[in-house]
């Protein structure tokens, strides 16, 4: 296949208008390519052919999280850096995209839905009413760059704390200073799923990709010798759940040692 300018890219993911996209990329090897064939990649540019495909109906969701808080230093809505990637950062920057609220897994959003999403006061990190639940709940696409599911599929966890089972992550809340939107400073609690140190082992997510592909709820395109993983993660949800239960991809849902 000929090379395709890295604007036309997102017409080749299978968005729609009025899709919810959540964006996880690592954009080194794209700038690279882009750069190799006689183009300049523009972020900016890059987003706005994104935009311009799913629509004013659409909403994009671009990871800016931050675990600083886990360890006592204080969030800050407007100052604390992105650690998920340059996008992430990038599009904070913009005035077309706001800040989701939760000091340790916020997103940039742009889109019809971002009034909802910024407006939300999850205390959990990956309960149903976080933006993870938005996602599920209204058919949202995880579209990921250059990146396996080991490296970026937060979703799984979202799974972990909604399914019901006893796995072998636990709630942790965590308290901190927080200066929001408007300056404001406060004292704030917030819980994420975390593990015991004895129980930790690097986090592998090969076999639940593979699942979620045979059951064609995920699939592979590779563009540009780039390879792009999208995912339905309304229909994806149901797939790590089940997986979760059964115990199947002992890698990732691990069940609490007897």
């Amino acid at each position: 296949m000929a090379y395709i300018s890295y604007l036309d890219l997102p017409k080749y993911w299978g968005l729609e208008r009025g899709d919810r996209v959540l964006l996880t990329s690592d954009i080194m090897q794209l700038m690279f390519t882009t750069m190799r064939n006689g183009e300049r990649f523009d972020r900016d540019a890059f987003l706005d052919a994104i935009l311009g495909v799913i629509g004013e109906e659409g909403t994009l969701l671009i990871p800016t999280f931050n675990w600083d808080f886990c360890h006592g230093v204080a969030f800050d809505y407007h100052k604390t850096p992105c650690k998920t990637g340059a996008l992430g950062g990038f599009a904070l920057s913009r005035p077309d995209f706001r800040r989701t609220q939760h000091p340790l897994y916020s997103f940039a959003v742009a889109g019809k839905d971002q009034q909802l999403l910024c407006d939300m006061q999850n205390v959990s990190s990956f309960g149903v009413d976080s933006p993870f639940g938005y996602l599920e709940k209204n058919h949202g696409k995880n579209v990921i760059i250059g990146i396996h599911y080991t490296d970026c599929f937060t979703f799984v966890h979202h799974c972990e704390e909604v399914c019901g089972v006893d796995t072998y992550r636990f709630s942790k809340t965590f308290t901190g200073q927080y200066i929001d939107a408007e300056g404001q400073e406060s004292t704030r609690s917030y819980s994420m799923l975390v593990r015991s140190y004895e129980l930790y082992e690097a986090t592998d997510l090969t076999l639940i990709g593979e699942k979620m592909e045979r059951a064609g709820v995920a699939h592979v395109i590779v563009l540009n010798e780039i390879p792009y993983r999208i995912v339905d993660l309304t229909a994806a949800a149901p797939v790590i759940c089940d997986d979760i239960k059964n115990n199947s991809s002992r890698g990732i849902c691990k069940h609490k040692l007897q």
